[in-house]
């Protein structure tokens, strides 16, 4: 298998000639264990770029746009997903109401690692 690669930080090219099983073992050291999430911030999915390098990129693979996500209520949510009414008490059948939100504590990061 033959493929182009940076000889050095001038971005000359050069052509590189490896067995397949040598290419796959190069390959897979780029790929992440389970678990890792991968961060990306140039190329196709730079925040600079990201839309119209992903439209060029459906265009190309001819895959439809994506559709616009749909924000639903809480109550909408539960009524579409668990069939729950939420909105009512299971007691006297009367409606809630939100009068506050109770915020989730901050707990003190902990500063050290694993030990």
């Amino acid at each position: 298998m033959a493929f182009r690669v940076r000889a050095n930080a001038e971005s000359k090219k050069r052509v590189l000639r490896l067995p397949g099983t040598a290419f796959i073992a190069r390959f897979l050291l780029h790929v992440l264990p389970a678990g890792f999430k991968r961060i990306r911030h140039y190329g196709l999915l730079s925040p600079a770029r990201k839309k119209d390098g992903l439209a060029a990129a459906r265009r190309a693979l001819k895959v439809p746009p994506p559709q616009a996500a749909v924000i639903e209520s809480v109550a909408d949510f539960l009524r579409r997903v668990a069939r729950l009414e939420s909105v009512c008490c299971p007691h006297c059948g009367g409606v809630f109401r939100v009068t506050a939100t109770i915020l989730a504590e901050r707990h003190a990061i902990n500063v050290r690692g694993p030990p």
